[in-house]
């Protein structure tokens, strides 16, 4: 994934940043992204998955920032990352599990603590600090596809919905890891908005619904204000 397709996912999520109170963000946010050296932890979670909170952490990404540009991008998959010393929900104890793992950090309602878990486990298992969190569900992905769809995924072909199966399909049948297929999910979008401005305003505009509707989460709120309109605002006018 180059440097283009992981910022249409960033502005993709960071829209939320403009959504209601832009302006009061811009002004007292701490974290400018723009700014200085940044790790960023995206978690891709699976709603699919009964639980009370946003859904199962099936898939995450470390981004390096500095001044605003991508660094580097490290895949993080949950398998085997446990906290060692978090309170485990009871409903997990009664199935037999002992730690909280990355893949049900996000179990409770409460999503800024689920978050704050899930840096603390990414930090224990791979040593690295985040000091941002965004998550995305799988309803939002949906959303983005429903309404720029249909768009040609490298090795499927026209998909319009359905991201999760899409997925699943790609690693079952066809062997790819979880990384590469929602990297190739996410290049596909970028390929469908780069040369539609049309497209790209209602990616956008979606992702102000999506995080209305709680199916997008940014941690700390309005961290990426500055980073949209230095960056989301000047790609709609030009």
């Amino acid at each position: 994934m180059d440097k283009k397709s992981i910022i249409i996912v960033i502005l993709f999520l960071a829209i939320v940043g403009l959504s209601v109170s832009a302006y009061q963000l811009y002004v007292s946010t701490s974290q400018n992204v723009t700014m200085g050296e940044h790790n960023v932890l995206v978690l891709c979670a699976d709603s699919s998955e009964g639980r009370p909170g946003m859904g199962a952490v099936d898939m995450a990404f470390i981004i390096k920032l500095n001044d605003g540009n991508i660094t580097q991008i490290t895949p993080v998959y949950p398998g085997g990352m446990v906290h060692p010393t978090a309170e485990v929900p009871a409903y997990l104890q009664s199935i037999g599990e002992s730690k909280l793992r990355l893949h049900d950090s996000l179990w409770d309602n409460d999503t800024e603590k689920g978050v704050k878990l899930a840096q603390e486990i990414v930090e224990i298992n791979t040593g690295q600090k985040t000091d941002v969190v965004l998550v995305v569900n799988v309803e939002a992905v949906d959303a983005a596809l429903r309404a720029i769809g249909p768009i040609y995924v490298e090795g499927i072909g026209d998909i319009s919905g359905n991201s999760l199966q899409i997925l699943r399909n790609e690693q079952n049948n066809d062997g790819i890891s979880r990384g590469n297929a929602v990297q190739g999910m996410m290049t596909a979008i970028l390929n469908t908005t780069q040369n539609d401005k049309s497209k790209y305003l209602t990616l956008l505009n979606v992702g102000v619904n999506q995080y209305n509707q709680g199916n997008i989460y940014v941690y700390p709120k309005g961290a990426f204000a500055q980073f949209m309109i230095a960056e989301g605002i000047q790609k709609t006018i030009s």
